[in-house]
């Protein structure tokens, strides 16, 4: 199960945060995460936080993170990356950290498409752009 996913500047700024479990803190863990991920020096890994595994990886300035349960497929988590970085570059053209902070309506419909209840829903790019495509055709 995912219990968090966040997407972090280099400089550790957050600019998408979504927890699909309740989190005593969310501000003070999204914080220890991200410094956790950033300082460790690697450009993907796993690394064991409290009772999650945090998978993360880096595409050019941005750090994707989740906190994940034990018993889940960390592999399929950055495949998830892999396929929400693939799926904003259909919609966006190529995506830059300024598309993600003027369009954050659009990136978290993404990823209310993509994952649901902390479940992995949707892997289709086609059907997860369908309510994007709509939203912009309504304008």
């Amino acid at each position: 199960m995912i219990h968090f996913l966040l997407v972090v500047s280099k400089q550790g700024k957050p600019r998408i945060s979504r927890f699909f479990t309740h989190q005593k803190d969310q501000l003070s863990t999204q914080n220890a995460v991200s410094k956790l991920c950033l300082t460790d020096g690697k450009q993907e890994g796993f690394v064991n936080y409290k009772d999650v595994v945090l998978v993360y990886k880096l595409y050019v300035n941005l750090w994707f993170i989740t906190g994940v349960s034990q018993d889940e497929n960390e592999l399929a988590i950055l495949e998830l990356f892999q396929n929400l970085v693939e799926t904003l570059n259909i919609y966006f053209g190529k995506v830059t950290e300024v598309d993600i902070l003027f369009n954050m309506d659009r990136v978290y419909m993404v990823i209310d498409e993509m994952i649901i209840d902390g479940h992995i829903a949707e892997t289709c790019r086609s059907r997860i752009l369908v309510p994007l495509q709509l939203m912009d055709s309504a304008k």
